[in-house]
């Protein structure tokens, strides 16, 4: 994970003490490409009937220390579709995720509900249909990985984390 390059701007203006112009805008393009490295991604996955645990995401769980997605699911035959904003973090021993989500958009009815899982060495979202119907998911997500530290993103107490979200864990949007 890039660190945050800081601009040296001196104690007042223009006594000198500062960076030079040219280490200034290095800086600055460094944390843009920094910035720009992490920006959000997108992808369409579609499922078919109504099995549990069809996979719409995966990623190598050593590239993952926390995530946001933000889920479109709809049923292309009819008005129903739903959106949700899952935010995610692996544990600290990589064998589990905790996840929250909340909706921010509900039309007609619910199609499906989500889940998020660790498994043969991925991270996994997957979506659980409602209908026995194909459903379009079109997601917007950025995931952050800092190697070094994965995982340390979530220290809590024994028992806290359990607020958090739960590998079983079923969420269906609702708000209107």
């Amino acid at each position: 994970m890039a660190t945050l390059e800081v601009i040296n701007v001196g104690t007042t203006a223009n006594d000198g003490t500062g960076d030079p112009l040219r280490v200034a805008f290095e800086k600055v393009n460094n944390n843009f490409s920094a910035l720009w490295a992490s920006n959000f991604n997108t992808l369409e996955a579609i499922t078919t009937g109504n099995t549990p645990g069809q996979l719409i995401f995966s990623v190598p769980v050593t590239e993952f220390t926390q995530a946001t997605f933000q889920i479109n699911s709809s049923d292309q035959s009819s008005n129903n579709s739903q959106n949700i904003v899952i935010n995610a973090a692996i544990n600290n021993s990589q064998t589990n995720v905790k996840w929250t989500g909340h909706s921010t958009l509900f039309f007609g009815n619910a199609v499906t509900g989500y889940d998020m899982l660790v498994a043969n060495g991925n991270v996994n979202l997957v979506a659980n249909p409602i209908a026995n119907v194909q459903l379009t998911h079109w997601i917007a997500y950025q995931v952050t990985v800092d190697p070094m530290i994965a995982g340390s993103y979530l220290m809590l107490q024994q028992g806290v984390d359990d607020a958090l979200g739960s590998e079983n864990l079923q969420i269906i949007t609702t708000e209107n």
